[in-house]
């Protein structure tokens, strides 16, 4: 339940019991209060628990690159970056259950005093429907990460000055909300990926490594823009029709889930048809789902759904031609 509601509800039973406690006295009144002290102790539980919990992200780091004096260095950094991210309130939304996800941290140099580079490979994944599995949202690495960890320094929430490690954590956790959000309500994860967008901006401002446009690779820069580009927003739109539509549907109406997810197949494949091929969206939407596309047609009537994802994500060509093998 939402505290606000909780509240409201408080309320509206103290209201109706009024006519009791002015009836009944001292009855009437322990009534009330009894009431009043539950939903209050029901609102804080909710608060306390549910809120904090609204992503639950598993941290892992591998240091074998590093000399093992500074591995000594970064002894309490994976625990310190999950409670970081675990241990703080994203948004006001209460989840049913949080988001899941992984941040996989390969330091891979010292580049200065208690200062590192690292690669980052980033995922999550949410339930599907009336199952007993969950569908991978998001899947990316990150290869230009450098930042600063001072042992049993805090690591400080502000979305308004640029910090090297707590605003790349920051820029990640709203773009795993964000596409999470996206696959639910059409474009509802607008609002956290204008989070992120902030973060990348402060970034660019402050000249950091990985957050200045690239010409090759991968770019947190050019990912977020698109994102938040209208011209992609079918390409989110196809998100929530996979998932939402498609997916979540499956076992209540299988031929509609699968010509839904057609749908959103199709629909970014428009989009690639004019887009830069050094495009970010198209490619992470791909490079995350592939595997899970290839598998799901297998039982699909129309081995044309494999040519198409051929021709929209040649990069998984081989893999799309393999599962369409065995189709039946």
């Amino acid at each position: 339940m939402n505290p606000l509601y909780a509240i409201v509800d408080v309320l509206e039973r103290c209201r109706q019991f009024g006519y009791i406690v002015h009836t009944f006295n001292q009855s009437g009144l322990l009534i009330m209060l009894t009431i009043l002290i539950a939903a209050l102790a029901a609102v804080t539980a909710v608060t306390s628990t549910t809120i904090a919990q609204q992503v639950q992200c598993d941290i892992r780091v591998n240091y074998e690159s590093i000399p093992s004096t500074n591995k000594d260095l970064l002894t309490n950094f994976a625990a310190d970056v999950r409670d970081y991210i675990n241990n703080y309130s994203w948004g006001s939304d209460v989840l049913d259950e949080p988001i899941k996800c992984t941040m996989e941290i390969f330091i891979q140099n010292v580049v200065g005093e208690n200062r590192y580079s690292a690669q980052v490979f980033v995922g999550s994944s949410r339930p599907i429907y009336s199952s007993n599995q969950s569908s991978a949202v998001l899947r990316l690495k990150d290869e230009a990460w450098e930042f600063t960890y001072i042992r049993a320094r805090p690591i400080n929430h502000n979305l308004y000055t640029f910090n090297d490690l707590a605003s790349f954590l920051d820029f990640y956790v709203y773009l795993i909300i964000g596409f999470d959000y996206d696959t639910y309500d059409n474009l509802n994860g607008t609002p956290h990926f204008q989070k992120a967008a902030d973060i990348a901006s402060l970034g660019r401002s402050a000249g950091a490594r990985g957050w200045q446009p690239s010409t090759s690779g991968f770019s947190r820069i050019q990912l977020i823009e698109e994102i938040l580009n209208a011209r992609f927003a079918p390409v989110r739109t196809a998100s929530f029709l996979y998932h939402f539509a498609g997916l979540d549907s499956l076992s209540s109406a299988p031929d509609r889930a699968y010509r839904n997810m057609i749908e959103a197949i199709r629909m970014i494949g428009d989009v690639k048809k004019t887009a830069d091929a050094r495009n970010q969206i198209i490619r992470v939407f791909f490079d995350t789902k592939y595997m899970e596309l290839a598998q799901l047609f297998v039982n699909y009537r129309d081995p044309k759904v494999y040519y198409d994802l051929a021709t929209i994500d040649p990069t998984h060509q081989t893999t799309y031609e393999e599962y369409r093998k065995k189709q039946k």
